[in-house]
């Protein structure tokens, strides 16, 4: 069975769906020849289905309303390749794609369906990436133009803006959270 979390607006009080942040996830580097169908399977499952089925359970829900905002995390490695990301970013690249999918489908419906894409933040995940690449973590955030890693609540922030009215007239948007490294 698959988990999706989606998040009820605080302010809805009839039981519909405001507002989907897909964000579960799970990270792997490896060469080529050393990713098993299993592992494939594995994370696809977690990234593509999870995402896909959070979509096909929410989005009909948000359009009997003729509302609703969805935010994908996808990454940076969804649109800039990096040797032993095949697996993560074939699979953020299909998130991607299947947000913009999504955001020509259900505008009529006034459905936002948007994307981020952070680049390395200050999580496990950029732990595992730093033992996994050989590279000190103090030394990862030099590969973005700030210099640094990014902050939780620096994504948070993207999001928020994303899930709010502020962001009426945005739907099929790519937001990279990545301290400027896809602008080089």
């Amino acid at each position: 069975m698959y988990r999706v979390k989606w998040i009820y607006s605080e302010a809805n009080d009839n039981g519909t769906i405001d507002i989907l942040f897909n964000n579960a996830g799970i990270y792997i580097i490896g060469k080529i020849p050393d990713i098993t169908v299993e592992t494939w399977n594995k994370l696809m499952n977690i990234n593509v289905l999870g995402t896909f089925l959070g979509l096909k359970h929410v989005l009909p829900v948000m359009a009997e309303k003729h509302q609703g905002s969805v935010i994908n995390a996808s990454s940076i490695a969804g649109i800039a390749g990096s040797a032993g990301h095949i697996l993560y970013g074939a699979s953020k690249g299909a998130v991607r794609t299947m947000t913009k999918d999504a955001a020509a489908e259900y505008a009529p419906a006034n459905i936002r369906v948007n994307s981020i894409h952070p680049g390395y933040i200050k999580t496990a995940m950029a732990d595992y990436a730093s033992a996994s690449l050989g590279v000190p973590e103090n030394q990862l955030g030099k590969i973005f133009p700030l210099g640094r890693l990014g902050e939780t609540s620096e994504v948070a922030q993207a999001v928020l803006f994303l899930a709010s009215d502020a962001s009426s007239f945005i739907t099929g948007v790519e937001l990279p959270i990545d301290g400027g490294f896809l602008a080089q």
